[in-house]
């Protein structure tokens, strides 16, 4: 059991510092709050416990680590194969009149998926998931029996996306994190470089750019930091 112990704590130590090599890349090109975009920039820098070039990692793993005061807003699955779209799932900011939606679209294994990050006004939004059939998670949704089609309630879910605002550019094919900090509500978007891959999805071989969007009452979404890649930094870790 010794001879094994080591191999697989270098291994571990390995997987951390390949990480956090991979998260030291970038610069601040723009703050409009020095504050707030050094701890956005430190909890990048000292996340370990994955590549944050990885979707799963980037939208619904990487946290404050660094504990520099920032709280990552927890989401929840919605809907499954209902209002448009493959799947749906929601985060409730503490703050404001808004719900964040995370959008799925599956449109054939040899086409980009819509991945798309929301915000939408919070009553309106609740007031359509209390219409029937009401929206169901995938480990509901399976057990069938509920009317619920594809297209169920899709024109009405489209009007309030309509009256919303969509948080990431198509040149930002990932989910958004939310964050609270200093008593506001912040997405992060982040933009790769990297190919796309059979099944809709994108593969970000190394990150070139983050930027940190204030979410404020209303549509408006206001760039609060901007970092980038450093000239001369490594491709990939």
């Amino acid at each position: 059991m010794r001879r094994r112990a080591i191999p697989l704590l270098a291994l571990a130590v390995g997987c951390a510092s390949v990480a956090a090599a991979d998260q030291t890349a970038l610069t601040t090109s723009y703050a409009a709050n020095a504050e707030l975009c050094g701890k956005f920039l430190r909890m990048y820098e000292t996340f370990t416990k994955c590549p944050l070039r990885e979707d799963r990692c980037f939208t619904f793993e990487w946290n404050d680590e660094s504990s520099v005061g920032v709280a990552k807003v927890p989401f929840r699955e919605l809907a499954v194969n209902q209002y448009g779209y493959t799947s749906i799932s929601v985060a409730e900011p503490g703050l404001g009149d808004y719900f964040l939606l995370y959008l799925n679209g599956f449109q054939g294994d040899r086409h980009p998926r819509l991945v798309e990050t929301w915000k939408v006004d919070r009553k309106q939004l609740r007031e359509l998931a209390l219409r029937e059939p009401h929206p169901l998670p995938y480990e509901q949704w399976v057990k069938g029996g509920h009317g619920i089609e594809r297209n169920t309630h899709a024109s009405e879910f489209a009007d309030i996306l309509n009256r919303g605002a969509r948080i990431n550019a198509d040149s930002e094919p990932v989910w958004a994190p939310i964050f609270e900090a200093q008593g506001q509500t912040y997405a992060v978007t982040r933009e790769c470089a990297g190919t796309w891959r059979f099944g809709g999805y994108y593969d970000c071989a190394r990150i070139i750019k983050l930027t940190v969007k204030y979410l404020s009452e209303g549509n408006s979404l206001a760039p609060m930091c901007q970092y980038v890649r450093r000239r001369g930094g490594s491709a990939q870790p």
